[in-house]
């Protein structure tokens, strides 16, 4: 299984392969070392985040979702011309090519299980075993996400009380 993550020292972005075997992320951008957490892995599956060790975590397409978009647009657009020149079946054609290049990837496409804490991506055997993790709960990430956003301003914060009042 592999991780990938982002330093919160240095925002760099790492890579850890394998998980299961490693217990110590070296940060390709500072070289800070951090502890993974040996008990997120149970039975050569994924239990908890390795890197935070939080047990929430979710699913998504392995996809990069612009790809996606384009596809959409470009099919939608090549359907217009069609219709401008009142052509209603290739229209429909490229409708259903684009709806049907969606579905293929869809299906073909692996998933990648995701960190709502850290934001630490899981791929590979065991990122999902036993079907553990389900899809994005919004709820749950806007909580992580205000999470990010106190923390991110109590740093700032900090940041600003170094540094002495002008005049």
């Amino acid at each position: 299984m592999e991780l990938t993550y982002e330093c919160p020292s240095c925002n760099a972005v790492g890579t850890v392969v394998p998980v299961e075997a490693t217990t110590i992320a070296i940060c390709p951008g500072c070289a800070q070392p951090r502890a993974l957490r040996r008990e997120a892995m149970e039975g050569g599956g994924l239990r908890s985040c390795a890197w935070c060790g939080t047990d929430d975590l979710y699913l998504q397409k392995d996809f990069p979702q612009g790809l996606g978009l384009a596809i959409v647009v470009v099919g939608f657009a090549i359907s217009t011309v069609f219709w401008y020149y009142e052509r209603p079946i290739p229209a429909y054609l490229v409708l259903l090519a684009s709806a049907l290049l969606d579905m293929i990837l869809y299906y073909r496409v692996p998933d990648v299980t995701i960190c709502y804490r850290c934001l630490g991506q899981y791929r590979g055997v065991g990122a999902n075993a036993g079907c553990r993790f389900r899809a994005f709960d919004l709820a749950i990430g806007e909580r992580y996400r205000q999470e990010r956003l106190r923390a991110e301003e109590l740093r700032g914060r900090g940041a600003s009380a170094d540094v002495p009042p002008a005049g």
